[in-house]
């Protein structure tokens, strides 16, 4: 008995040792990062991929997600350093290996983030050249045909991305990647029937054991379906992917997006608690759960919901806090609880200013500062904010910040009366984000005080169309 619990000990040990040991990988940690992303935890993303970097710092891949996911969450000025030391780690690659295809397909993806259009297209041009060297060379290289049919897509020459991806699937038929990326680009292309053709071809070759893997075709297959409309098919296809993964909070946070879009309360509010009970601590689904009882007049559960969030959220949050506060008050406001409304604002509008003091040069905080003094009425406070965040932006692709600063700049001027600078700034916005449909209804605004009435129809059409509700 005594060497029978020897032995499971030291099967135990070796075990916890191999874990710690896969804990300390490069690859191990990429994996988890990009397990994190599709969860919509970017915060803990980007910690993952600090961790890759403490082990390899010069890790071009994980500084370049790195980069992005900074850019989503509001720290522009991080991403811009972020890139710019991914840019001279690719430079450095480049040196050692001027045929490094890969290299330069990482430095124009880079340069285009960092608005450097003419440098990006050369390095495309490089990377096209030593791509096609490499087909012609080995034609069954799969890799290659699919990164050539990435970049020409990337430079917009559609027809030639189409025929690389047909010629990619043709050579390897049994390379689901190859058909997963050619559904993506056929949808972009705007053929969305093809696009699933080649999903499902996706789908089918995905060795069956890897459930992790079809989880993300299909749920990649409901995105591309609900960006071109087709709810009932995207609803069947997130289903999938929560048929093979129930406990996925993001494809239920999805799914209820999709009924939101459909019109069924009742279920959305049902994928709401789902996600919820999967894991009571989520505070994202607390706070869409809270949004559609508040959407279906059920207020006092709503407000109920709101203080979940906040009581989950950590003391030390006081990012996470102002955010939970300011949806709150907004909930408060709806209910005609002016009051409490105001004090909710006020608390976020605190907290806030005491995260901003940690870190002055967060974007995401100083917008949702702005949004505070919207709420408190204090219009002129909100759009100084608006232009500073305008002023310091570094400008990164794609232009979330400015995009929503031109926003919040336009409303506020719009309260103030001055609708032509509120159209000047929604039209901005429309440059930098064409598919924000707040900001074509704040144009719509906009021209509607301005007289403009067949301007005002179109700019609500289009706001419409794009998906926006009151």
């Amino acid at each position: 008995m005594k060497t029978r619990f020897v032995i499971a000990f030291l099967a135990m040990a070796v075990l916890c040792f191999n874990a710690v040991a896969q804990d300390n990988t490069t690859g191990y940690w990429m994996n988890r990062a990009e397990e994190l992303m599709h969860n919509g935890s970017l915060d803990e993303a980007i910690s993952a991929y600090n961790r890759v970097l403490e082990i390899d710092p010069g890790n071009e891949t994980a500084l370049i997600h790195k980069a992005s996911e900074l850019n989503v969450i509001g720290k522009v000025n991080e991403s811009f350093e972020a890139y710019h030391q991914a840019l001279a780690l690719l430079d450095e690659d480049l040196k050692k290996d001027p045929q490094d295809a890969e290299a330069w397909q990482w430095k124009a993806s880079v340069l285009n983030n960092l608005n450097r259009g003419e440098e990006a297209g050369q390095a495309y041009e490089n990377a096209l050249q030593v791509f096609n060297q490499r087909i012609e060379s080995n034609p069954q290289d799969a890799d290659a045909r699919r990164s050539k049919a990435h970049v020409l897509m990337t430079l917009s020459r559609y027809d030639d991305a189409r025929k690389a991806y047909d010629e990619a699937t043709d050579a390897n038929p049994s390379d689901y990647n190859a058909w997963w990326d050619k559904g993506q680009f056929l949808s972009v292309a705007g053929d969305i029937n093809e696009s699933m053709e080649a999903y499902d071809m996706a789908i089918e070759l995905v060795p069956a054991g890897d459930t992790a893997e079809l989880v993300v075709v299909w749920s990649d297959k409901a995105e591309e379906l609900a960006g071109a409309d087709r709810w009932e098919d995207a609803l069947e296809a997130i289903d999938m992917a929560l048929k093979l993964d129930p406990k996925n909070s993001v494809s239920w946070h999805f799914k209820g997006f999709i009924l939101t879009s459909l019109g069924r309360k009742e279920e959305t509010l049902n994928a709401f608690d789902e996600a919820v009970k999967q894991n009571p601590k989520d505070t994202i689904a607390w706070q869409y759960k809270a949004e559609q009882l508040l959407d279906m007049e059920r207020y006092n559960e709503s407000l109920e919901a709101y203080d979940r969030v906040i009581n989950l959220t950590e003391d030390n949050d006081t990012a996470g806090l102002a955010q939970a506060y300011l949806s709150k008050g907004m909930a408060l406001n709806k209910t005609g609880r002016q009051k409490e409304a105001k004090e909710a604002f006020q608390e976020s509008l605190d907290l806030n200013d005491r995260a901003l003091r940690e870190n002055p040069d967060d974007f995401n905080l100083q917008e949702l500062k702005g949004r505070t003094l919207f709420n408190l009425g204090r219009y002129e406070d909100a759009a100084k904010v608006y232009n500073q965040i305008i002023e310091d932006s570094p400008k990164i692709q794609p232009y979330l910040t400015d995009t929503i600063a031109w926003i919040g700049k336009g409303d506020a001027l719009q309260a103030l009366g001055k609708s032509q600078e509120a159209l000047l700034a929604y039209n901005k916005a429309i440059e930098t984000g064409p598919n924000f449909n707040n900001a074509w209804h704040g144009r719509g605004d906009a021209q509607r005080s301005l007289g403009q009435v067949y301007n005002a129809s179109m700019s609500y059409y289009v706001a419409q169309e794009l998906g926006y509700q009151e």
